[in-house]
């Protein structure tokens, strides 16, 4: 299975700004989109195969946005 990596930035560009639209794709809210709508160097998140991971503040470690809003 080949991974499909991008960025929110990127995912603007190919959904032509639509923020609501980027929130569905990838199962967040549109005020996480916006949170990260300057990181086009993927610094504090990046989207792999659909699901959002973003850096944890406490180190290197990335988590699934989606495990973070369960809690």
């Amino acid at each position: 299975m080949q991974a499909e990596i991008t960025t929110i930035p990127e995912l603007l560009i190919k959904h032509y700004g639509n923020m609501t639209e980027v929130g569905r794709l990838i199962g967040a809210n549109r005020g996480t989109i916006r949170k990260y709508v300057r990181d086009a160097s993927a610094e504090s998140h990046i989207v792999i195969n659909g699901r959002l991971m973003v850096r944890h503040r406490g180190g290197d470690r990335w988590k699934c946005k989606e495990s973070q809003e369960a809690k």
